[in-house]
């Protein structure tokens, strides 16, 4: 079958790569943000036609992107749609990648047609465009013949990644060298990207590199050193270009003695910034700063610890590295890594703080002559100023909890981090901001360096949470791009969620709004994109049902299903509301307490947090209890914010969610007696049986019969019905079974109105006597989550 048959056939983007795929036999590729990705060529795709210079603009975007990271780029572009294909060698792009007239998006989903109307003129004459119908074979055989010759756009060596490029080199080629002395692998190097595989570019270096039959072979102090294995020697050199360019040359060779190699223990703090990560950063710095950034600002990092960040810095001559502990400032002057750079103890958020808020460096004195002048310079907008750049991986600590990036002093706990100088004095506008360390030291900066660069690794909560819009009022700045990484990235710090390595520029009187950024993951592969929304304005989930008030009534708080509370202090839930059926905790508004922390209950619960369920929100509660728990939370999706819907709820999804909430495990509504509380004996009456007694074969009279009556005039669809019908055999079996005393004294199994929860966990505990088959209901309710876990995005409870 021809690609154009396979071709008529498709309906998705994911038909459409995968005919082509097909059509061009290829064997290894990648799919991800470009759409089919070789060694040779990249492709974007599209399901509808689209005009190929719209899409040649998306991937100049990703080429861009990876350029600037110093990856490897193909020789060839391809775009391909249902109708027709394209192609153009890469090098025929380079020249606009440079130019700073084109106006690049945030984000490759953003490269559309004002992109393309811009970058038209460069490439438009190089494209090669194919009508499949007409030129199938003419245009897989222009892949394969580009394929073939196996081209690729190799990454310069500059000033700006000589750090990161020799680190690599020490990695993929040094190592293989033997027994070599750490400190002679800077002159090796040098031999080494001074030459061109043929030729030297420089003579009287210290070190040779001869290139015979056998391989390269290295010269140094009449020794002689051989590759044990060639294989990462290739790949260095398939990645980056030799020799620098001639202008660089001198530059690089005065920087040698900056590249003895990096011991990496020497960082290993709790919650060091990896290296791996810190490439990743400086890439991103290039990106958005431009070429030669090390040299043209100064550097201040205020949270250095032993200097992780400053690790890749070519140009420590305008680095300022200060931090908390003297410990660590002696670690980092004896580290010949930072020769050239400013090191001094410093105190970021309690030195030089007056009562008032202000910052005075006569305090303390610790602040060097040379900040002080550069920070009075750049406020002065003086004339040959440089500008400055703030770097940091500040502590992530907040007063009511959290993990640490680094290691706090250890007189600063959780309970202490608002009681910094700086919060106290100088943060009266920031709201609960001043819980958090981290935006305690970008509103010290906000205020000491107006006009700076920001370039933070931070939790992206400032961004997005919804109870930090009062600090965002006060910080406003423009982003300029980066990326964001899987939080185990951090060896030791706890949890799943994105920290973001965000650049900002603070002289800029810009709203804070939503923030495009690449996602890494914790090896710092690039697996997609996302924006972080800030949720200002934005109508959320948890204001959507009005809340009944409490009652005079008392009622039994909860711990769990049947479980009563423990909690002595600040105790919750033992009060009850007019009319209410039941308790829905849905604690927080994000999904990273969704899952934990959304359940349904017959009585109070302990902790409260949640509200009260009535016969006229039922149906919103149903609603509510299922969208937080339908999506799972990852890493990447954690800190997002359910909304309230943007388009009407028909009948259908309401009775859909409220099976689903009916048959999910954290339906911990119950019936049952004899519990104790506070000295006395407290029942639970269940309303959530959504069958009579005589369909399910019970003892006795349940106590309520309210579910019945509430869906006796609701409309299942088929997928409800079947969860249903599997819930109702289940219930039956349950009622006709005979359990012994410790299953029955264990789950209070002595009122008919027992509920799901102990339904589900009598019949798994009775497994061991009569097994209870509940394949048939998970394959019902699964068919259930499949319809409904598309419509939350689709509906606006979360954004897609």
């Amino acid at each position: 079958m021809s690609l154009a048959d396979d071709l008529a056939r498709t309906r998705t983007e994911e038909d459409v790569k995968d005919a082509y795929i097909k059509a061009l036999g290829l064997k290894s590729y990648f799919k991800g943000l470009v759409d089919i990705q070789t060694e040779e060529v990249w492709f974007e795709a599209k399901a509808v036609s689209t005009p190929p210079i719209v899409m040649f603009a998306q991937l100049f975007f990703y080429v861009r992107a990876a350029r600037k990271r110093g990856e490897a780029i193909p020789a060839f572009l391809a775009v391909i749609d249902r109708d027709k294909a394209a192609i153009m060698p890469t090098e025929k792009a380079l020249a606009l990648l440079n130019d700073k007239s084109i106006v690049w998006p945030r984000s490759g989903s953003g490269a559309g047609k004002e992109l393309a109307a811009q970058v038209a003129p460069y490439v438009q004459a190089h494209i090669v465009e194919y009508e499949i119908t007409h030129d199938e074979a003419a245009f897989i055989k222009a892949v394969k013949d580009a394929i073939r010759e196996r081209r690729i756009i190799r990454t310069p060596i500059t000033p700006d990644n000589l750090r990161q490029v020799f680190d690599r080199w020490v990695d993929m080629v040094g190592s293989e060298l033997g027994a070599v002395d750490p400190a002679d692998y800077a002159v090796l190097f040098f031999a080494d990207i001074m030459h061109d595989g043929a030729h030297e570019a420089m003579s009287n270096l210290p070190a040779r590199l001869l290139m015979t039959a056998a391989g390269p072979t290295f010269l140094l102090g009449g020794k002689t050193y051989e590759l044990a294995s060639q294989r990462g020697y290739r790949n260095f050199w398939a990645i980056y270009h030799r020799p620098p360019e001639a202008k660089h040359r001198h530059y690089l060779l005065e920087r040698r003695d900056s590249l003895l190699p990096t011991d990496e223990q020497k960082f290993k703090g709790a919650y060091y910034t990896p290296l791996h990560i810190v490439d990743k950063a400086y890439d991103e710095l290039k990106a958005t700063l431009g070429d030669n950034w090390q040299d043209r600002y100064i550097v201040w990092d205020m949270c250095a610890g032993v200097g992780n960040l400053e690790a890749k810095h070519s140009n420590l001559r305008n680095v300022f590295m200060s931090t908390l502990d003297q410990a660590d400032v002696t670690i980092m002057k004896s580290n010949p890594a930072f020769a050239g750079a400013e090191i001094f103890q410093y105190d970021y958020l309690n030195d030089d703080i007056t009562d008032f808020g202000e910052i005075d460096y006569s305090l303390s004195n610790k602040l060097p002559p040379s900040l002080r002048q550069a920070i009075a310079e750049a406020k002065e907008g003086k004339k040959g100023a440089k500008p400055i750049l703030v770097l940091i991986n500040p502590p992530y600590a907040e007063a009511t909890g959290g993990g640490l990036a680094v290691p706090l002093a250890v007189s600063q706990n959780k309970l202490g981090v608002a009681n910094t100088l700086f919060a106290r004095a100088g943060m009266a506008a920031y709201g609960k901001a001043t819980n958090e360390l981290f935006m305690q030291f970008i509103a010290r900066i906000d205020r000491e360096l107006p006009n700076c660069k920001l370039a933070i690794f931070s939790k992206v909560k400032y961004i997005s949470t919804p109870t930090l819009n009062e600090f965002r009022q006060v910080w406003r700045a423009e982003y300029l791009g980066g990326f964001a990484v899987h939080s185990r990235s951090f060896e030791g710090l706890k949890g799943d969620f994105p920290i973001g390595f965000l650049i900002w520029d603070t002289s800029k009187d810009v709203p804070i709004g939503h923030v495009t950024a690449n996602m890494l993951d914790k090896m710092g592969n690039l697996v997609g994109e996302k924006t972080f929304l800030n949720y200002d304005g934005l109508r959320l989930l948890t204001d959507w049902v009005p809340r009944p008030p409490s009652n005079s009534l008392k009622v039994l708080p909860l711990k769990s299903a049947i479980t009563p509370a423990t909690a002595t202090k600040d105790l919750r839930g033992d009060r009850w509301s007019d009319g209410a059926i039941g308790w829905l905790n849905c604690a927080g508004n994000d999904l990273q307490n969704a899952t934990a922390k959304t359940m349904l209950f017959s009585s109070g619960y302990g902790s409260a947090r949640g509200y009260f369920v009535t016969p006229e929100n039922l149906w919103q509660a149903a609603v509510v209890f299922a969208v937080r728990r339908l999506i799972k939370p990852t890493w990447l999706n954690d800190r997002d914010q359910f909304l309230q819907p943007s388009r009407p709820l028909s009948e259908e999804f309401k009775s859909d969610c409220l099976v689903w909430m009916l048959f999910n495990n954290s339906n911990l509504t119950a019936g049952a007696d004899g519990l104790q509380w506070n000295g006395c004996d407290w029942s639970l009456v269940n309303h959530f049986i959504p069958f009579t007694e005589a369909e399910v074969g019970a003892s006795g009279r349940f106590e309520s019969d309210f579910m019945v009556r509430y869906i006796a005039n609701l409309t299942f669809t088929p997928e409800a019905k079947a969860v249903l019908a599997e819930g109702r055999g289940l219930f039956r079996r349950f009622h006709a079974t005979q359990f012994p005393r410790r299953i029955k004294e264990e789950l209070k199994l002595g009122r008919p109105d027992a509920g799901w929860y102990q339904v589900r966990r009598a019949l798994e505990a009775h497994g061991d006597t009569e097994l209870t088959n509940f394949e048939p209901i998970k394959i019902a309710y699964t068919a259930l989550c499949d319809k409904l876990r598309p419509m939350v995005f689709s509906l606006g409870f979360l954004p897609e």
